[in-house]
């Protein structure tokens, strides 16, 4: 992981995780983000708000 100039970070995968990736189910992904977005709601409003401070920082 590096920093990005611009926004975030950066994040490095080799082509075999991609493709590893890729060949999991749309609808297995899907739900991954659908779970990820749950739980980040379930977070108290200062852990959010401090995630997207240092988002937007970066």
């Amino acid at each position: 992981m590096q920093r990005n100039k611009t926004f975030g970070f950066d994040y490095y995968l080799t082509k075999e995780t991609i493709k590893e990736y890729q060949e999991k189910p749309a609808e297995l992904r899907l739900k991954w983000l659908y779970f990820g977005n749950l739980l980040r709601k379930q977070y108290p409003q200062e852990i959010i708000k401090l995630q997207d401070k240092f988002r937007d920082k970066f």
